[in-house]
């Protein structure tokens, strides 16, 4: 399920982002004890007995998978809605219980991992694949002459997107005919930049040869086709170019703010109160977030109008209830089409928080 769709269904929710590690002798002990812990702190904060049970089996269930570094959980009322891998291991581990979803670890994840493809090529063929803006690598199945290439789907993680051997492709085809099935695989996905690896002179040609895809074409050394040619590295090197081109990405957008805060036509604000109302107005094109900055602040409202596409408005005050805005922006931006780009100290945020608005 997407987090689109998990900010739109009604809550309570159950958020949580843990310490997953498993590489100890004992790693089986160690996760039924931290789960045990977990529990007890879901209960004190209001977890109903179906929550603690659809989460612990997830957590429990199966075995462990060692060099998982953390993992991140979202359930409802019946069920586990988002289970994902994440790296780093928080500190300390995040355990809430809450009308909307906290979604924001997630967020700031996945906006370092934009939409990419990468091939490794020589003068027989080429291995590639594409991931989408969910860290999904993409299925993709190209016939080849003689015979048909598989390509197979994988859930994130980056240990998950390492090169998987495709069936052989036992016909040479040209950097035309490769080309041809990369910018395929890039529109796909909607890349933001292409990788590729493999002989240098095929490498050069492929990428003469590219279709329009819109994305930033970058040729790497390390990585070939040939058994035990580092993969490992070529994962490395592609996890640094993306990497750099999520850090562009985000420059360019704290740049649009910067520009536009403060000018007549008004087409940023910034605060809590601000973000809120341009959101309630369909206006917040992206929601700038600084969480450290952001803090514990919190939101007087009812949180059906943040999770509702259809409610417009000033936010109101005659409910009691109270939400987090980290957990109430992220959910307000998702559902009314908006993004979400977790920034640091380099923009100036007045509570940590700003939106670049759709118009003035």
């Amino acid at each position: 399920m997407s987090i689109r769709e998990v900010a739109q269904r009604p809550g309570p929710f159950a958020s949580l982002y843990i310490d997953a590690e498993h590489d100890t002798e004992d790693a089986e002990r160690q996760r039924a004890l931290r789960w045990r812990a977990l529990a007890e702190r879901l209960a004190a904060e209001g977890a109903s007995e179906q929550m603690i049970t659809v989460l612990g089996d997830a957590v429990t269930g199966g075995p462990p998978e060692p060099g998982r570094a953390g993992r991140f959980l979202v359930a409802d009322a019946e069920s586990v809605l988002i289970d994902r891998g994440l790296p780093g291991r928080p500190q300390p581990d995040i355990v809430r219980v809450s009308p909307l979803p906290y979604l924001l670890p997630l967020i700031e994840h996945e906006a370092g991992e934009v939409p990419h493809a990468v091939a490794v090529v020589d003068r027989v063929g080429s291995d590639m694949y594409g991931v989408d803006e969910h860290g999904e690598v993409v299925e993709e199945s190209v016939e080849g002459t003689g015979h048909p290439i598989h390509k197979v789907r994988h859930g994130g993680g980056w240990s998950h997107r390492s090169m998987q051997r495709r069936v052989e492709e036992t016909a040479r085809r040209n950097a035309g005919e490769v080309a041809e099935e990369l910018t395929r695989v890039a529109q796909r996905v909607h890349a933001q930049v292409v990788v590729l690896a493999g002989e240098a002179d095929t490498r050069s040609a492929v990428h003469g040869a590219l279709g329009s895809t819109g994305a930033r074409v970058v040729e790497v050394e390390t990585g070939g086709r040939a058994e035990g040619s580092g993969d490992s590295e070529l994962d490395d090197t592609v996890r640094e170019v993306v990497t750099e081109q999520a850090g562009r990405q985000r420059a360019e957008i704290t740049a649009r703010f910067d520009k536009a805060h403060g000018r007549d036509e008004g087409l940023a604000v910034t605060g809590v109160s601000e973000t809120v109302c341009a959101l309630l107005a369909a206006n917040a094109e992206n929601v700038l977030i600084n969480a450290d900055a952001l803090g514990d602040r919190t939101i007087h409202m009812d949180p059906g109008p943040l999770r509702d596409p259809a409610a417009l408005g000033a936010p109101g005050t005659a409910t009691g209830t109270t939400c987090r805005a980290d957990e109430a922006l992220p959910v307000a931006a998702l559902v009314r089409g908006g993004t979400v780009t977790p920034i640091g100290a380099e923009t100036a945020l007045r509570e940590g928080v700003g939106a670049l608005l759709r118009y003035a």
